[in-house]
């Protein structure tokens, strides 16, 4: 369900935005979306701006890169991106000639979220390709894919959101946390030149998880099995 609205308040708690939104019409099925008392949602804000040459040229070489596994056209690929993207968003239709730069950060998400899920081999960086790295690791986490290579990945647990020696790593919670998802061979260069260093110079970072994510890769919030890390 799509609905259009604007922010009119908005605050800053701890880490958290709270914001006031109005939409000006009344919205009956809350109640069958609402979850403990909450509804969730997914919001995206539109500034106005047309977008990139930048993003075409990242759409474009992706489903290229997408052609040559798959063996289907790049014309039909753009079609079906298109028709993904409408039926996610509600929106009639989308031109890469004059969408809005959110519109097209959006596109480009939904091929680059097919990349990750099905395995297909860029001819770039992950991190080149994408228009939202914020998202692109995202992806990564939830499928269990290496960020650098695509490869089957490790939840790497970044500093300060390590499960330390006197931690049990059976009994304690993952939400909040900061994670990378990396496949062995980075995993081990992370512990060798740290953090900041792979970071730098991969153009990745951690991000904390929430409970939604954790749930869909197996974990519970509580109480889980933590994934097997050399620390």
């Amino acid at each position: 369900m799509l609905k259009y609205g604007y922010i009119d308040k908005y605050k800053y708690q701890d880490e958290n935005t709270i914001l006031h939104v109005e939409i000006p019409e009344k919205i009956q099925q809350l109640k069958k979306y609402s979850k403990d008392g909450k509804v969730l949602v997914e919001m995206r804000f539109n500034d106005g701006r047309k977008i990139t040459n930048e993003q075409r040229k990242k759409f474009y070489a992706t489903i290229g890169d997408i052609a040559y596994e798959t063996g289907d056209t790049t014309k039909s690929l753009e079609d079906y991106f298109k028709c993904e993207y409408m039926a996610r968003t509600g929106e009639t239709e989308i031109s890469l000639s004059n969408c809005s730069v959110t519109a097209a950060r959006e596109l480009i998400n939904i091929v680059i979220e097919f990349c990750i899920k099905n395995g297909i081999i860029l001819t770039d960086t992950l991190i080149n390709r994408t228009d939202d790295i914020d998202r692109a690791m995202y992806y990564c986490i939830a499928n269990r894919k290496c960020c650098i290579t695509g490869q089957r990945g490790d939840l790497h647990h970044c500093t300060g959101s390590r499960v330390g020696m006197g931690n049990n790593r059976k009994k304690i919670s993952h939400s909040g946390r900061y994670f990378l998802c990396v496949n062995r061979e980075y995993h081990d260069i992370v512990h060798t030149i740290g953090e900041k260093a792979f970071f730098d110079k991969h153009k990745v970072y951690g991000i904390k998880i929430d409970d939604e994510t954790l749930e869909q890769l197996g974990y519970k919030v509580d109480e889980i099995e933590v994934h097997e890390e050399v620390l």
